[in-house]
């Protein structure tokens, strides 16, 4: 058999698409940002920014998990009916309450300009509930390059209209038409690739499964955003402008490798889990392993590279943010991890226990970064997010799966192994890189010593994992042979995919330069 038909080739031919999707569309948003800014003046991109934080707000609501419970279920073809219902009528709804509450939605926050754009990009809340399906669909295969190919059509016609608009002086429409006529454009595409249509029917029982699993991922999803945005709302109002700006630039530094990483497992994570959900519990321990090994090495780097990174890249008098991005490296890391696990819960229906954990989670960060922020400012802010990350949300998964007899010990022995040897290797880094008088040249030692000790420390314990993460993908009778199309489900994780542009680190990180093209589904977060 080759290896392209089994479970672990389809996963990493997905892992590749879903990697050069995400590379070649954040390029693009800073190319069009780059353009862009140059033709519309600062206001109108400002207002757009309003009017974009606020579909991402309500996307979050629009897909109820619908993407997701498809996804994940054995019963495919029986949910796809209620399932576009579903869709269509929330999609429509929030269409109409938004388009009519505009102008309201504005002056909230501050922009009453920002009603017109606000009140186009409603139409994007039908277009998600028209193509929940193939969406779904397409997700269920594991076809990232079918995702690829429409997420590149939405992006390109999208652009191309928003310049066409832009070059007529229709700078702030231009940028809210481009945006919804891309994703029209972008939903073809998934319904030409999957060889689909709008079908619609109703079973109220399976309407009340879907909204069963959903309704918590929809809460989860609204919940991320206020995770998300709190550290900064409490740095904002107790350090001011200065610390603020110092930790979100670190922030967004943060994100740089974990967005790529994290992501791309993201759009592969429910699928995967869902077709071996026989043997789910088997395979998590075998997967989060190197998955996590892979992580820490990311966040480890960011952290050891911190001083050089932020002052190549954003000039020497953005110094401070530096040492605030050594914490944040940590807090990505654990996101990441957090998100496939979340994927692995969402795959067994688990749906109620992420939110569960998400309150915990918000419930332990407020005071949390409050405190932090009345400490030490924004490095207080920074260390806060960490040990919340750490102390709380790493537990607060465990403790749910041990109630559902989960492999929680040799789960922890997975995450402690490469966690502590990561630890280890930085802090040994930054003490060489403070013995050398040049700040520049001790952080790129840092970075050397930091690696070498890393890869010293955990190669030999990784590399039997990463065959036993194929083995457990593929099985001892090789299942994944089955059809792509009778895949017994899928997973989402914390944050799928498609909903990815609509997320707030997509909406507040790259609006400065960029316009995002979202995706033409939102879903979990």
């Amino acid at each position: 058999m080759s290896k392209g038909a089994t479970l672990s080739g389809r996963v990493g031919n997905a892992l590749r698409w879903s990697t050069t999707g995400t590379v070649v569309v954040r390029l693009g948003n800073l190319g069009l940002g780059i353009v862009i800014a140059r033709i519309v003046s600062p206001e109108e991109f400002g207002l757009y920014a309003i009017a974009l934080t606020v579909q991402s707000v309500v996307m979050a609501l629009a897909d109820l998990g619908l993407s997701a419970d498809l996804v994940r279920s054995p019963d495919f073809e029986r949910r796809t009916g209620p399932v576009a219902v579903l869709g269509l009528v929330t999609g429509g709804t929030l269409t109409l309450v938004t388009a009519l509450s505009a102008p309201a939605l504005a002056s909230a926050m501050g922009g009453p300009g920002a009603a017109g754009p606000i009140a186009i990009l409603a139409a994007t809340f039908l277009l998600a509930g028209v193509g929940v399906v193939p969406f779904a669909t397409l997700q269920r295969k594991l076809d990232q390059q079918g995702l690829f190919r429409s997420n590149a059509v939405d992006f390109g016609v999208g652009a191309v209209v928003t310049l066409v608009l832009a070059v007529l002086g229709y700078g702030l429409v231009g940028l809210a038409v481009g945006r919804v006529v891309g994703q029209a454009c972008g939903v073809a595409v998934q319904f030409w690739l999957t060889r689909s249509r709008l079908r619609l029917s109703w079973d109220r029982t399976v309407a009340r499964s879907v909204l069963a699993f959903g309704l918590p991922v929809a809460a989860a999803n609204l919940l991320s955003w206020v995770l998300l945005s709190v550290d900064r709302v409490v740095l904002g109002n107790l350090a001011g402008a200065v610390e603020l700006g110092f930790y979100v630039l670190a922030a967004n530094i943060s994100t740089w490798p974990m967005t790529l990483v994290g992501q791309a497992l993201r759009s592969v994570t429910l699928p995967a889990f869902s077709q071996v959900r026989e043997r789910a519990r088997a395979a998590l321990v075998p997967l989060l392993g190197p998955v996590w090994w892979a992580v820490v090495l990311a966040a480890a780097m960011l952290a050891a590279l911190a001083h050089p990174v932020v002052v190549l890249v954003y000039g020497a008098r953005w110094e401070p943010a530096a040492q605030i991005l050594v914490p944040l490296a940590v807090v990505g890391a654990v996101r990441v991890v957090s998100d496939v696990l979340a994927g692995y819960l969402y795959a067994l229906g688990r749906s109620r226990g992420v939110l569960a954990v998400q309150v915990v989670w918000l419930v332990a960060l407020v005071p949390a970064v409050v405190l932090g922020a009345r400490a030490a400012g924004s490095i207080g802010v920074a260390v806060a997010q960490a040990a919340v990350s750490v102390g709380v949300l790493v537990p607060a998964y465990l403790v749910l799966l041990r109630r559902s007899r989960d492999e929680v010990g040799a789960l922890t022995w997975a995450l402690a192994v490469p966690g502590l040897a990561g630890a280890g290797a930085v802090a040994a880094g930054l003490l060489v890189a403070d013995r050398v008088e040049n700040p520049l040249l001790g952080g790129l030692l840092a970075g050397a010593v930091t690696f070498a000790l890393y890869a010293a420390a955990t190669v030999a314990w990784v590399r039997p994992r990463w065959r036993a993460a194929r083995t457990a993908l593929d099985g001892p009778d090789d299942a994944a042979d089955a059809a792509p199309d009778t895949v017994p489900d899928a997973v989402p994780d914390a944050v799928p995919d498609a909903a990815l542009a609509g997320t707030p680190a997509d909406a507040l990180e790259l609006l400065p330069d960029a316009v995002p093209a979202a995706p033409p589904r939102g879903t979990t977060r």
